[in-house]
């Protein structure tokens, strides 16, 4: 909750959604089966570019006969994982040049 800025009319903002937990999310959205990427039922929990998404790794499990799969978005259990599946850029390489001696 917030009051709004001192140049607008004066009321208080309530945002609910700001305090939801991942789980929150989750419980919201299938307990009102609300449509939503099929990307997050194929163990991606969270979506970027073509590039740099990938499944979470958290949720990356072997079944009887042998093949990896992975559990849904809203399995995740430890919600500080939910990007594990992003992949950082690799470092641009560079060459340090020394500083040239000027006297």
């Amino acid at each position: 909750m917030a009051m709004t800025d001192s140049d607008w009319p004066q009321m208080m903002r309530i945002n609910p959604l700001l305090n939801w937990t991942y789980s929150d999310v989750w419980s919201f959205l299938r307990s009102l089966s609300l449509p939503y990427c099929s990307l997050y039922d194929t163990g991606y929990t969270s979506i970027g570019s073509m590039e740099d998404t990938h499944p979470n790794p958290s949720l990356r499990y072997v079944t009887d006969s042998g093949l990896t799969e992975y559990r849904p978005a809203y399995a995740l259990s430890d919600f500080h994982l939910e990007r594990s599946g992003r992949r950082r850029p690799n470092p641009v390489p560079c060459e340090v040049v020394p500083k040239p001696n000027v006297n």
